[in-house]
Order: structure tokens, then sequence, then C-alpha cells
């Protein structure tokens, strides 16, 4: 039974992750809102299953991509506060991969909604 309490236990703290991530980053909420946006579409616009999976598949990439930057700019911060080439380097690129799956999830949006639109 103790070992069913502590997998319960880690639920707890990766709630706790993602919650602290949407009251530290604005991108969180602006995230939140893109899927709540994306559901609404897909419910208005009555989307196949096959749809309905890819938009949810890259919500949870977008918000882990956003979860992950911010955990890597939180740990960068805990190093230095004090301009460092390395660690500018490291948060950029971690902004980038956020870039990456957002540019990809507008283009699949693009080609699931254009045909439902006309």
């Amino acid at each position: 039974m103790n070992i069913i309490k502590k997998h319960l236990a880690g639920y707890r703290y990766s709630v706790n992750g993602i919650w602290l991530a949407f009251r530290s980053e604005p991108n969180m909420i602006f995230h939140f809102v893109a899927a709540i946006a994306v559901i609404l579409t897909n419910s208005l616009l009555n989307v196949d299953r096959t749809a309905w999976l890819i938009t949810l598949m890259l919500i949870g990439l977008a918000w882990m991509a956003e979860l992950f930057n911010t955990a890597i700019e939180k740990l960068a911060d805990r190093v230095t506060k004090e301009q460092d080439l390395l660690i500018g380097q490291v948060k950029d690129i971690a902004s980038g991969a956020v870039l990456i799956i957002c540019v990809f999830a507008v283009i699949c949006a693009l080609i699931i909604y254009i045909p439902y639109l006309f």
C-alpha cells in the first residue's frame, strides 16, 4: 500500500508544478486560452476524430514544451542572475523549442480547419 501512496504523491507534485507554471508564466495562460479556442473551434466545426486527436496532442505538446522551458529558465536563474552567454543560449534554445511546436500547431490547424471553412 505504501508504494501506491508514493505513486499518488508523485501526481500531487506534478499538479503542483503545473499550477506553479500557470501562476508564474503569462505564456501558460496564453497557451490555455489558445487551447480553449481550439476546443471550441473543433466543437463548432464538428471536426472528425482524427482532427480532435491531432489538435489535442498538439495542445499537450505545446504545454509540455512551455513547462520544460519554464523549468530550464528557473534552473538557469538559480545558477546565476548575471549575464552569461551560455545560459542565455540555453534559454533561447528552450524558447525556440516552444516556438517550433507552436508554429507547427498553427500549420496543422490551418490544414485541419480550412477544408471545414471552405
